[in-house]
């Protein structure tokens, strides 16, 4: 952070302003040693004032997680999202949100592979995680659904958790099934997509 970015964050609101800090801390400290210590020193706050806004270090964690789907994910899904419905576009939708989700500026610290079992457990047993997800997919499926291009039997919150699932296997594993695109689409229509369509 610069001069100019530490002043701006200054006058954000207080949980605006740990949430601007701690990604910083997270890259300069790695996962491992991520401390609400090291977020209050770099936010310009006690410690005790981040718990006023997250109980603990996993709950900070999440949130980070949660504003970047908000604030940088779903702007840059929009236009894939508004296509009309079809397996082409069903596919589409997830290989842009694997590609957005492998450029998270903080990938390498959460969706690492070494740390991935940690990152999993804050993804999966995070019910604020799985509600932003369902928000954005639901509505998806549902429109897919009504199109016929997905089945009308799904249970869409399992149908949510294993896309999200498949997606972070892909995010933390990139190359390990395959590193062609074609290829990778394919797979994707076929094997991840293959049992939700109509």
């Amino acid at each position: 952070m610069t001069i100019d970015d530490d002043a701006a964050v200054r006058k954000l609101p207080m949980r605006a302003r740990i949430l601007a800090a701690a990604p910083d801390v997270l890259l300069r400290f790695t996962l491992t040693k991520f401390t609400m210590d090291e977020v209050a020193r770099a936010a310009g706050i006690a410690r005790q004032t981040i718990y006023k806004h997250f109980s603990s270090r996993d709950e900070l964690l999440i949130a980070m997680l949660i504003e970047d789907m908000q604030v940088r994910q779903a702007p840059e899904l929009r236009d894939v999202v508004g296509r009309h419905p079809s397996v082409e576009n069903l596919v589409e939708i997830f290989l842009t949100e694997l590609e957005v989700a492998a450029k998270y500026p903080l990938f390498h610290e959460l969706l690492d592979p070494r740390t991935a079992p940690r990152a999993a457990e804050l993804l999966f047993q995070s019910a604020s995680i799985m509600a932003v997800r369902e928000a954005s997919w639901k509505p998806i499926l549902h429109r897919y659904a009504e199109q016929g291009v997905v089945r009308s039997d799904l249970d869409l919150a399992a149908t949510v958790r294993w896309i999200t699932y498949q997606m972070f296997w892909l995010v933390t594993h990139p190359a390990v099934l395959t590193d062609d695109t074609a290829e990778l689409r394919e797979y994707v229509r076929r094997y991840i997509l293959g049992g939700i369509v109509a």
